[in-house]
């Protein structure tokens, strides 16, 4: 019965993620045909001045911030450019501010033929950029480094390569050989930053930044070691010594100067606007588009292709779907303990232990897990060179521990007394009354509560990107970073976790159901 009733929920949740599918091919717009447009700014009548009043996109801790309200624009703040493109897309936001090289790249690329740039004018901000670090030795090093690589034309070659060249791309990472007799070079960045830092195939990161950060490695003859993260990170890392060096789209301010220390420029660039390419100057019209009947059936394909099978890019789910499981797993295992003891704790006649017991579910239950995780990370484990996924385990683990305490004591809280005192009344001890009466009712009234806990663990999980940890969520997000598919990667990993939790609940439960004889919940 168990067995059937998996393999029923199993062929729900299959079919849940083809309706999502379904749905999302009849109403997404990358299924339907672009008027063609060429990548030029002066095929537009807009310039600048006419983003005043709207609202721009714009990285969140990205400088362009500050530029978008001098040209009098409202900013609307975005972790990942796809989603600003969606919504320039839908006539959400009038369009995106970011480094012109990136948007150059963009709207070159095949499929946004509806896009096209506008530049801001340099007086506004040029874009010195620069890698950051706490190191004044790295600083220094790396300032020789760029100083010897300008003279000898090698960084001029790199820039041709990666940023002149709209012919192709996405280019090939040269050979660079690294020796590591001198340690390991760790380096933060953001692997989402065409062309500058990006996910190539079979995942390996690549773009200027990436060979600037090898070629500097070579020079030092030093091995390296990427941590791929959401910009927003890149300086927290930083200033709690996880990496020697971040290298990314950073514009060099004199406000960040305050925080962390910045070599040299190492390319100096302009911000620009990407939006929708209307040559009537508007910034949305319906005339844009000419809608198309494309079936499901060739949206999915084209969906699969893009999206998992160019350049093995369904390595990365698979991957990152390891690394999901295996941290709410772990989580789930060493929070059960702990969350056992800690429900001892709340059991305890002991008036001072019970309090702590209660002040720590408090605490738990009262911060946000994207802040526990932070703190975790940079506080708790800041000067430690323990591994991400070992610290995600572990502020997850206190999660659960709080979670399945405080679960487990309302269960054992709802058994009649009178069960207890008449086992009592036969000759039971405290602890073996507990072990014979309260503890299996507990188990299982607390059943749906701890599978229950399990999903939503395996679906905070989505948050350890913040922190370097390549997961399901933060793979989908590098895919859609690279197709700029709104709808396809979303849906994908959606659908994964809803089969993978179906799956896992179901599991748990006939476990419990073995355990407790053959009864079912």
């Amino acid at each position: 019965m168990v067995k059937c009733n998996l393999v029923k929920k199993i062929y729900f949740s299959f079919a849940v993620m083809v309706g999502l599918l379904f749905i999302a091919a009849c109403t997404a717009d990358p299924t339907s045909e672009k008027v063609p447009g060429k990548f030029s700014e002066k095929e537009s009548a807009l310039n600048y001045t006419d983003f005043a009043g709207k609202k721009v996109g714009v990285y969140t801790g990205a400088i362009c911030e500050q530029v978008a309200m001098d040209i009098n624009s409202i900013p609307a703040y975005y972790t990942e450019l796809s989603a600003g493109l969606e919504d320039i897309r839908k006539g959400r936001i009038a369009g995106f501010m970011t480094d012109l090289s990136m948007l150059m790249v963009l709207a070159a690329s095949p499929g946004n033929e509806d896009l096209q740039v506008i530049k801001v004018p340099t007086e506004f901000f040029i874009a010195p950029m620069g890698a950051i670090s706490t190191n004044q030795n790295i600083i220094d090093r790396f300032n020789k480094f760029i100083a010897g690589i300008k003279a000898n034309g090698v960084l001029a070659e790199m820039q041709e390569r990666w940023l002149d060249d709209l012919v192709d791309l996405d280019p090939v990472m040269p050979n660079i050989s690294l020796t590591g007799l001198n340690s390991t070079l760790r380096v933060a960045t953001s692997g989402t930053e065409v062309p500058f830092a990006y996910t190539g195939a079979n995942g390996q990161l690549k773009g200027y930044c990436i060979e600037l950060a090898y070629r500097f490695a070579e020079h030092e003859g030093m091995t390296i070691e990427f941590a791929d993260m959401e910009f927003s990170g890149l300086i927290p890392y930083i200033i709690s010594g996880k990496a020697d060096l971040a290298i990314s789209t950073i514009s060099i301010t004199e406000e960040r100067k305050k925080s962390v220390l910045f070599t040299d420029s190492f390319y100096d660039d302009q911000f620009g606007i990407i939006i929708l390419n209307n040559n009537r100057g508007t910034f949305a019209s319906s005339d844009n588009v000419i809608k198309t009947n494309h079936s499901f059936k060739t949206w999915f394909k084209t969906g699969i292709e893009r999206n998992l099978i160019t350049d093995n890019r369904w390595k990365m789910i698979v991957n990152g779907l390891g690394i999901t499981m295996f941290i709410s797993l772990s989580a789930h295992f060493f929070g059960t303990l702990f969350g056992c003891f800690v429900c001892f704790v709340l059991t305890l006649k002991n008036k001072i232990l019970r309090k702590l017991g209660e002040l720590y579910c408090g605490l738990i239950y009262g911060t946000p897990v994207v802040v526990l995780l932070m703190i975790t990370y940079y506080i708790i484990f800041g000067n430690t060179n323990i591994s991400n996924v070992i610290v995600a385990i572990a502020a997850f683990t206190l999660v659960m521990g709080a979670t399945i305490a405080q679960n487990l004591k309302g269960a054992i809280d709802t058994v009649d007394p009178v069960e207890i005192e008449a086992a009592r009344s036969i000759g039971f001890s405290a602890f073996k009354a507990f072990m014979t009466v309260t503890l299996p009712q507990a188990v299982r009234r607390a059943l749906p509560g701890y599978t229950n806990s399990f999903v939503e663990l395996v679906k905070a999980t989505a948050i350890v990107g913040f922190i370097a940890i390549q997961d399901l969520t933060r793979a989908g997000d590098i895919i859609r970073s690279r197709t700029y598919d709104a709808y396809f990667p979303l849906l994908l990993v959606a659908s994964i976790y809803l089969i993978v939790t179906t799956i896992c609940v179901q599991l748990f439960k006939f476990v419990v159901s073995k355990a407790n004889g053959g009864e079912t919940q």
